[in-house]
């Protein structure tokens, strides 16, 4: 009676780890489309400044270029309150823009957490292979 219950065991041991390992790598790969999805964002410091009256931001992007946008033009989630108020002439502003389009830019950080499914899933992965070395 001993083996054959040794035999279930091993193969409920063996199923949770399949599943464990599949559902990791399952949520890597959808943190990795939703990324690829949204592009490359790179953080960038801005500077704050008037121009006939209306507020704009400055920063350099990847490739040194000036980049100048209107304070009003940033992405906002939709969940976002109000538009925040712009910054006072010649302050800095930590933003984020988009790589391929340095105009698209953001005062929250991208991705919407991406990072944290990313790490699940890695430790989902992680945790299912170990468990396929559990002595049978």
């Amino acid at each position: 009676m001993g083996v054959g219950t040794d035999d279930a065991m091993a193969v409920v041991v063996e199923i949770a780890g399949s599943t464990l390992v599949a559902l990791g790598l399952g949520l890597l790969i959808a943190a990795l489309v939703i990324r690829l999805i949204y592009g490359a964002w790179t953080r960038s410091q801005a500077i704050a400044f008037q121009h006939e009256g209306h507020a704009y931001l400055r920063w350099h992007d990847h490739r040194y270029r000036i980049i100048e946008a209107l304070w009003s033009s940033g992405r906002r989630r939709a969940t976002t309150s109000p538009i925040p108020a712009p910054r006072r002439p010649g302050e800095e502003v930590t933003i984020y823009y988009h790589a391929r389009e340095p105009t698209q830019w953001t005062l929250e950080k991208p991705y919407r957490g991406t990072r944290l499914l990313a790490v699940v899933g890695l430790g989902l992965a992680a945790l299912g292979t170990l468990v396929g070395f559990l002595p049978g």
